[in-house]
């Protein structure tokens, strides 16, 4: 199980890569507040994926949660609250929202952290294809610092096949 924030979720989306996050977790939660967000633009090709899959699958489901930061949007403090409530990992991009999650001992992932296990768990198939996935999120307007995708880079080389 696993705890998804918003732009991870609305990214691979976008993208057509919302199955990656079935295929590495059993059950995927958003909260309330993220499932809102994402709504607030119900015309939008990844809102309608995402509306789609909570309603028709039984992998993605939205939680109520509280707020546990009032120095965070939303949606991130809420994801943290369910994470830290829940006792599981939250994929979330924020930086701030990551430091914040972290003083509460919650795991966090980056959205890059899916095209990675994918990788590794042969989900994606090779290296070219986590490439071309990470390309995608960037041309849908995912933001990637140079040291995340320095980083990125840098594991990428040290997964064997």
């Amino acid at each position: 199980m696993v705890i998804v924030n918003s732009s991870p979720i609305i990214s691979l989306a976008k993208t057509g890569k919302l199955w990656l996050l079935h295929k590495l977790f059993d059950k995927v939660i958003i909260t309330e507040q993220v499932y809102e967000e994402i709504m607030s633009k119900p015309e939008y090709p990844e809102a309608i994926a995402i509306k789609k899959t909570v309603e028709h699958e039984k992998w993605l489901k939205i939680q109520k949660s509280y707020e546990i930061s009032k120095i965070l949007g939303s949606e991130e403090a809420s994801s943290i609250g369910l994470a830290l409530k829940l006792k599981q990992s939250l994929i979330i991009d924020d930086k701030k929202a990551v430091f914040v999650a972290k003083t509460y001992g919650i795991e966090c992932h980056g959205t890059l952290y899916v095209i990675l296990e994918a990788l590794k768990k042969g989900i994606i198939k090779n290296k070219k294809e986590a490439i071309d996935a990470v390309s995608q999120l960037i041309s849908h307007n995912l933001y990637l610092s140079t040291d995340t995708l320095s980083e990125f880079y840098s594991l990428l080389e040290k997964i064997k096949f």
